[in-house]
């Protein structure tokens, strides 16, 4: 066997050991996979407070990555769990509220279809035969999406052994790549067999799109909750807070994502008598909130680093399908990297492209 033949079969079978090996330690963590994609990206917006506080310390980075992770601890966690504490009790309310209501709905000689939709419209005849099964299957799915987000939020909020396991692993995690989050990207950048500029650009492009779109998700998301929120606390809306966040979650859909929780809000004020808390909720929703999306996000994200809307709401079901309540974080991201490594592949090939 010549020496050619032995040094390729050494590396493949090295490449395969490699594999097979990352293969069964990913699967060894796969409990813990959250956590460390969490920790990494508080690390990546929190890498301004340790660069400060290191410089205030003397250039003592592991001083400085504990005080910036108790920062954190206090001015993001602590708030978020008590958040979700109150989303948690809230959604138990009203997934326990649902049925009674729709229950009553069909009891009554007028259905919701019948209030809802006016006697000229064509549709109203046509769906009159299934009114009831209409107005069972609206009440089954509401009360399946507050069991859902029951489920998830009591996961974090009930305090079990895994949840404190992971929150261990959370901030272990943001302290280690506070303190040598540098270093560890160097070492795993120089096992990556691409040419050094192409893994500047990668991690310049991956960088610069996570952060846009997190920043821009997280800030038009508190701004058009707590607006859309507030109008349905004054409007008279049972579980204000709660819907106000469902609104902040999604408005990670451009223009149509609030309105999925503000519309049917509506349409209950105007059947129930409501009339002018109705308008006025309709009005402040269309012009206020629906407004505050096209101006904000092309300041926050900007047009380089801006997803297609198909691509984020897939990225947001898909992130909620494979990861629960955290998925609304991961799947974006994950989408954020697939565009940011499919956009290097086309400059760096984009000779031999055209050329094909």
């Amino acid at each position: 066997m010549s020496n050619a033949v032995h040094m390729r079969l050494q590396q493949q079978f090295l490449v395969a050991l490699v594999l097979a090996v990352t293969a069964a330690f990913l699967w060894m963590i796969a409990g813990f996979i959250e956590a460390l994609f969490l920790a990494a990206l508080f690390a990546l917006f929190l890498l301004p407070v340790q660069d400060w506080l290191s410089e205030q310390f003397g250039g003592r980075t592991a001083l400085a990555a504990g005080f910036t992770v108790l920062f954190a601890v206090v001015v993001v966690l602590l708030p978020l769990l008590g958040l979700m504490g109150l989303l948690a009790a809230e959604a138990a309310t009203l997934s326990e509220t649902v049925r009674p209501w729709v229950d009553q709905q069909l009891a009554d000689s007028e259905g919701l279809i019948s209030r809802v939709l006016p006697d000229w419209l064509p549709a109203r005849d046509a769906l009159a035969p299934y009114e009831a099964q209409i107005t069972s299957k609206l009440g089954d799915i509401t009360s399946a999406a507050g069991s859902y987000l029951v489920s998830g939020l009591s996961r974090v909020t009930q305090g079990t052994v895994q949840f404190f396991v992971s929150l261990f692993v959370l901030l272990y995690a943001l302290f280690y790549f506070l303190r040598s989050g540098s270093a560890l990207a160097e070492s795993m950048l120089g096992c990556v067999p691409m040419a050094p500029e192409d893994k500047s650009l990668l991690v310049e492009r991956v960088v610069s799109v996570i952060r846009a779109t997190v920043k821009g998700t997280f800030v038009i998301g508190i701004i058009q909750g707590s607006l859309a929120g507030f109008a349905l606390f004054l409007a008279g809306i049972q579980g204000a807070v709660f819907w106000g966040a469902m609104m902040a979650v999604l408005s990670i859909i451009p223009g149509v994502g609030a309105a999925l929780i503000w519309l049917p809000a509506v349409i209950y004020l105007l059947v129930t008598g409501q009339v002018w808390q109705g308008v006025a909720l309709a009005v402040w929703c269309a012009t206020v909130v629906g407004t505050a999306d096209n101006i904000l996000r092309p300041r926050l994200v900007g047009k380089d680093t801006k997803m297609p809307e198909l691509l984020v709401l897939l990225s947001t079901l898909g992130g909620l399908a494979g990861f629960g309540i955290v998925g609304i974080v991961l799947g974006p991201m994950l989408a954020t990297v697939f565009i940011a490594v499919w956009s290097i592949y086309r400059q760096s090939f984009a000779a031999q492209l055209d050329e094909a």
